[in-house]
């Protein structure tokens, strides 16, 4: 279970804090449900792979498009 709350971390540190809480949520219930029964830490990284990059999960999240500037750069401002 760490590495899933690590991934969700991950996701949700890049969005607006009003929606963290129901993404952190509905990600936890998804990966679960995708899961084994009797998972391993094998199987958890294989459905995490699915995801794919938490930043860009985190982008198709998002309220404002972040088109101005590269994503990059985008993702270090937003974050302060």
């Amino acid at each position: 279970m760490k590495m899933i709350n690590k991934y969700i971390h991950e996701v949700t540190r890049r969005l607006p804090p009003k929606i963290q809480d129901d993404i952190a949520l509905g990600l936890e219930s998804t990966i679960v449900d995708m899961l084994p029964e009797d998972y391993t830490e094998e199987d958890v990284k294989e459905v995490l792979s699915r995801f794919g990059d938490p930043a860009a999960l985190a982008r198709q999240y998002r309220e404002r498009p972040s088109s101005l500037f590269g994503q990059q750069v985008y993702d270090f401002f937003w974050r302060r």
